[in-house]
């Protein structure tokens, strides 16, 4: 009768799981709200002024360089114009984030990915793709392809004023010169336009490039973006977006 009973329970739960919803592996189970500069992904939908349409799936990253949005997945990389498919690469390994501008980066667990170059074996936490050349960090320091610039623990990496700005948890380190400015420790995502903009527990800080502080705009936020024109777009905790001015003022 035991065994009669397990075997009636594991043809049950087959059949149950047969009729679970199937996730692709590049597809998150839950929506996730990503912000770029001009707009915001809410789950596989993106919204870019009057425009919205769909993605294959969730992405784990978005940016933009004007009207192109690029999108990452696991193993792929895409871009798209009004909506349709504009490029697409096949990653060597897994995508963590990736950055639009000045031009196009894809950070990999393993590397960095370009359209010009394809896969680059550097151990990179960042970077940033420049008329300069490729930048990146980690926790040894500040790099330049296979060169290093600068030495120090780094996690981010920006383009400002046409230097480089390596932000450390407590720092930014500019090349070249190895200017240093202080930063906020409790910091959690940093992006640039003419200025810096830095994500704190307590809201968005806006610094000029000599490291003075501009403005504040409270709040709680998991997602930053700005635009080349200093407007500024952040996803709340909660799942709402939120579109400043340069001057951190609401602009709806």
């Amino acid at each position: 009768m035991y065994r009669l009973a397990t075997v009636i329970l594991t043809v049950f739960l087959l059949l149950l799981g047969g009729c679970l919803p199937r996730v692709s592996p590049n597809q998150s189970a839950t929506n996730k709200l990503l912000v770029f500069p001009g707009g915001w992904i809410d789950g596989r939908w993106v919204h870019l002024a009057e425009d919205v349409y769909s993605l294959p799936a969730t992405p784990r990253d978005a940016d933009a360089n004007g009207k192109v949005i690029g999108v990452i997945y696991a193993y792929s990389w895409q871009r798209y114009l009004t909506g349709q498919l504009d490029y697409e690469a096949t990653l060597p390994y897994p995508a963590v984030s990736l950055h639009a501008r000045p031009a196009w980066v894809v950070v990999l667990e393993r590397g960095l990915y370009t359209e010009a170059s394809g896969w680059l074996d550097y151990p990179a936490l960042d970077a940033v793709n420049t008329k300069m050349g490729l930048f990146w960090v980690n926790d040894e320091g500040l790099w330049q392809g296979a060169q290093q610039l600068v030495e120090g623990r780094f996690r981010r990496v920006l383009a400002l004023e046409n230097r480089i700005l390596a932000l450390s948890q407590e720092s930014g380190v500019y090349w070249p010169g190895e200017e240093v400015i202080n930063l906020p420790s409790d910091w959690s995502a940093a992006d640039a336009a003419a200025d810096l903009y830095l994500l704190t527990p307590t809201g968005l800080l806006r610094y000029d490039p000599a490291g003075y502080e501009l403005g504040f705009y409270p709040g709680s936020f998991s997602d930053l973006a700005v635009a080349e024109n200093g407007d500024v777009w952040l996803a709340t905790d909660d799942g709402r977006v939120v579109h400043l001015t340069a001057e951190l003022e609401e602009a709806w």
